[in-house]
């Protein structure tokens, strides 16, 4: 072959070798994307906190702690405790099928948690609630005004409790638990007070059984802040709200009087519990870490997108490159085998003339050629024999 058709040759040769040199380039491209793209999914990927499990579990613990006080209550007082299912949270938390699980199982909780709370006062509640129907129905069948209603206890404004290993939260101070206290021993003589002056006997013994209800939900406040409270100054006592006009009747005074101390016993019993904080936190937690989650998830998702894209140009470019490679490697290819061809048959006629004209050189030498002989005329002329 022609050296004038080195590199041109040189290429044919190594076309194969050069495409698979840069399918491996596009390869090795691609792979160093794809390690690239996880490290960056894994740095932005969300990674649960332990502190959300831990309030999880606070709140699991803290459920079965009010659980069984709330039974042990309830079996002491014959009331019925609702039959409920502990709180059930995933063990790994990763997806936001996870946080949607949690959702569900603390919206379960906070329905569960109120059926507990309503069981406790449920009988206190129904025993004051029905002098307060027979005091609104004695009202209504009374023609006459009424006398004056004797002055009823201050209440002081709703606060919160303090007891360790209780119901209540260690979050509270000393002065709100004590005044809590003070205010049900307040009620507890205001309904002995209402069961000394009922006449009739089946209030007197509804009354009297609501007074002994009152202290035996009064035993569930914290017992540490009894030596405390008499060294704490007395704070002033607000009245129960907006007392009915002096035209009103003293048996719909007394049973509005009743209707307010419901609403302080079940204010101050059935809030600020440790399970009410422990749901709280759970749940302003999980919520944040939910939107961390969906968030960490988007970006994720958003690094994949990007270096699939990549990855599948770069494959799609190095596949058209080693097509090129190839198909310019034929191409070539023909034209040498073209010139290759051309210059064999050039040469064939160039050999052919060149034996032709040494044929033909031999003979004009020995033998040269003669003149060409005048031709006479040997036809008669015209007319002759």
């Amino acid at each position: 072959m022609n050296r004038q058709y080195f590199f041109a040759s040189l290429f044919v040769r190594t076309a194969k070798g050069l495409a698979i040199v840069v399918a491996l380039i596009g390869i090795g491209f691609c792979v160093l994307r794809y390690y690239q793209a996880s490290i960056a999914a894994g740095a932005v990927g969300y990674q649960p906190p332990p502190h959300l499990q831990q309030a999880l579990d606070q709140v699991k613990d803290s459920f079965l702690t009010g659980q069984q006080i709330v039974d042990a209550f309830n079996e002491s007082n014959q009331t019925t405790t609702p039959g409920v299912e502990p709180p059930r949270f995933p063990l790994v938390i990763e997806s936001a099928d996870d946080f949607t699980r949690i959702a569900t199982e603390l919206s379960r909780l906070d329905q569960v948690r109120g059926q507990l709370k309503d069981s406790i006062v449920s009988r206190f509640e129904e025993r004051v609630k029905s002098i307060e129907e027979k005091l609104h129905t004695y009202a209504a069948a009374l023609q006459s005004p009424p006398s004056p209603a004797p002055a009823s206890s201050p209440e002081p404004s709703p606060a919160s409790a303090a007891q360790e290993e209780s119901l209540f939260s260690s979050q509270l101070g000393v002065p709100e638990a004590n005044d809590r206290r003070a205010s049900l021993n307040e009620r507890k003589e205001f309904l002995k007070t209402l069961a000394n002056k009922a006449e009739n006997a089946d209030n007197r013994a509804t009354l009297s059984e609501a007074t002994e209800l009152l202290e035996r939900l009064g035993k569930l406040l914290p017992e540490k802040f009894d030596a405390a409270s008499a060294a704490e100054p007395d704070s002033p006592a607000k009245g129960p709200g907006p007392e009915p006009s002096s035209n009103t009747l003293l048996s719909e005074r007394v049973a509005h009087q009743l209707e307010q101390l419901r609403g302080a016993v079940r204010q101050m019993l059935l809030t600020s519990w440790t399970l009410d904080d422990a749901f709280k936190q759970a749940t302003d937690l999980s919520l944040t870490e939910r939107e961390k989650q969906r968030t960490a998830t988007l970006a994720e998702q958003g690094i994949w997108l990007s270096a699939t894209s990549r990855i599948v140009i770069g494959l799609l470019a190095t596949g058209l490159v080693c097509l090129l490679i190839l198909v310019f490697a034929d191409l070539v290819q023909t034209q040498l085998d073209t010139a290759t061809n051309s210059s064999t048959v050039a040469e064939a006629i160039n050999s052919l003339r060149g034996s032709v004209t040494h044929l033909s050189e031999p003979t004009s030498i020995l033998a040269p050629t003669p003149k060409p002989t005048p031709i006479e005329d040997d036809w008669p002329s015209a007319g002759g024999s």
